[in-house]
């Protein structure tokens, strides 16, 4: 079985699946370092039921999309706001990671060599695969649409160690549109009256029906949340 992607029905494999659970492990360490500490997250997905979810909520959640994602033997699940945006959540996370990386290089402030360019690293290893063929079909059809521009000077000039945020985000934007068709799940954000239901109106405009905007999140034990934990940081590709 698997994911309904924008890139047909499938799981993961090779690059972007090692990718995606490299994004998930970290995500996870990072909600139990905030965990310890008894703090939140400033990782967003803009979906309001999800963001407000419990520790054990998100990590129930976080590994109910690794398996669909990564696992074929796992039957898909029906997509919600909460589930796409828990899917979601890891692209959110190295969105801010790399951020905070390149802040901490303009300010001269790492201790250790090692993680300067740690996520950047992470992100470099789908940007020849996945990435950089879509900016050249892109840049040869603006070439060829006018002469007068050639390669986007940027673009051209960038590399693994590149500071420009922009960019860098732009990778993830595009690894995570592999997988999403839209982002639906932020009307809760702009519209957080639809948590209260969707008149039929507003289903037949944009194609969102009540069951996929949910206000409820599930129920999870203690066991469940050791399992998932254990699952991800152990998860074999």
């Amino acid at each position: 079985m698997s994911w309904h992607t924008s890139h047909g029905d499938r799981v993961l494999e090779g690059t972007e699946a090692a990718f995606y659970l490299t994004a998930v492990q970290h995500a996870i360490e990072h909600l139990q370092e905030l965990q310890c500490i008894d703090e939140e997250t400033d990782v967003v997905t803009g979906d309001r039921i999800f963001d407000s979810a419990s520790f054990n909520q998100k990590v129930v959640l976080l590994h109910t999309c690794l398996q669909a994602l990564l696992d074929s033997k796992i039957d898909p699940p029906e997509l919600t706001s909460v589930l796409e945006a828990a899917a979601y959540f890891p692209f959110a996370f190295l969105r801010l990671e790399l951020r905070i990386e390149l802040e901490s290089e303009e300010d001269e402030i790492f201790e250790n060599e090692e993680f300067k360019y740690y996520y950047r690293n992470i992100v470099w290893q789908v940007f020849d695969e996945f990435v950089y063929p879509c900016w050249q079909s892109a840049n040869t059809a603006w070439s060829e649409a006018s002469e007068e521009f050639g390669e986007d000077e940027e673009e051209k000039a960038f590399h693994q160690h590149s500071t420009n945020l922009t960019l860098w985000k732009s990778i993830i934007d595009q690894m995570a549109n592999r997988i999403f068709w839209d982002r639906d799940w932020m009307v809760s954000s702009y519209a957080p009256e639809l948590l209260d239901g969707i008149d039929k109106s507003f289903s037949e405009k944009t194609g969102l029906t009540e069951a996929y905007v949910i206000n409820r999140l599930p129920k999870v034990t203690l066991k469940q949340v050791k399992q998932a934990i254990a699952a991800i940081k152990n998860w074999k590709l």
